[in-house]
């Protein structure tokens, strides 16, 4: 398989690949992480927990560039536009790189890492906010935020406070960055939003 042919079938097929990732990380994380460091345990789970998150919005059941499109941006195209090369950059650059990069960095110092329960929780809560404006009952992504992302995120911080590695649960910095990355993505949606405007004008 040359590099190009490679490529192309991650673009495809990433967020499979990512479910079976979340899987090997998972059993990683439980049979060699959590029973010595359960704090830095803890930061690295964001990791496969946000994959399985992904394949909830992208695998099965799915459709979240469409809900997204459709339900929230109010276009009549399914695909446009949050399309496939958007999702794909902005998933692998987030969760595939730098929600790793820091976890990793956790194991040299926890602070790099104790803004990634945050951004799990915050991610969750988006979903919420995203089937009111929407106003379904589902939306892709919702049940594994539910389930997973607001309480094993919650269970963190909680936990961070508890050990003392955060002073309290809001009042520092950690919060505002996993605040502020979540706020970050509806800014990039904007730009792609009128991207997509300027482009239907031409």
């Amino acid at each position: 398989m040359t590099l190009n042919a490679y490529f192309a079938w991650f673009k495809r097929d990433w967020a499979k690949a990512g479910f079976l990732i979340s899987i090997f990380l998972f059993i990683f994380l439980f049979a060699l992480i959590k029973n010595t460091d359960f704090a830095l345990f803890l930061l690295l789970l964001q990791t496969p927990l946000y994959m399985i998150h992904e394949t909830e919005e992208y695998i099965f059941p799915g459709g979240f560039g469409k809900f997204f499109n459709m339900d929230i941006m109010n276009f009549e195209t399914e695909d446009k536009p949050l399309d496939e090369n958007f999702i794909f950059y902005l998933n692998v650059i987030l969760i595939w790189i730098i929600l790793p990069v820091f976890g990793l960095l956790s194991i040299r110092n926890y602070q790099y890492g104790l803004w990634l329960p945050y951004f799990s929780f915050f991610a969750g809560v988006s979903h919420i906010g995203l089937g009111i404006k929407a106003r379904k009952r589902y939306n892709p992504g919702l049940v594994v935020s539910l389930l997973l992302n607001i309480p094993v995120g919650t269970w963190a911080v909680l936990y961070l406070v508890e050990q003392g590695l955060l002073p309290n649960i809001f009042l520092n910095p950690h919060f505002f960055i996993g605040l502020g990355v979540n706020l970050a993505l509806p800014v990039i949606g904007l730009v792609v939003y009128k991207k997509h405007l300027r482009t239907i004008a031409a």
